[in-house]
């Protein structure tokens, strides 16, 4: 279970730049709680923890001789 609002939050969708209002009890995706900075606008006064991006798979081939 994420973190819950515990006031309004309008923002601005970081991707698709669209006016989002998020409402009190929501739990925002990590995406979006990321960008809500403000202990203020949490419930119990803090911000969730961010999330940490996976690492990305590389795969290099094989050497072949």
């Amino acid at each position: 279970m994420g973190a819950r609002l515990a006031s309004a939050v309008y923002l601005d969708h970081p991707v698709t730049r669209e006016r989002i209002i998020l409402q009190p009890g929501d739990e925002p995706e990590p995406e979006l709680a990321a960008l809500i900075t403000n202990p203020n606008a949490w419930e119990h006064g803090e911000a969730p923890e961010a999330a940490e991006p996976e690492p990305e798979q590389t795969s290099t081939p094989a050497p072949t001789e």
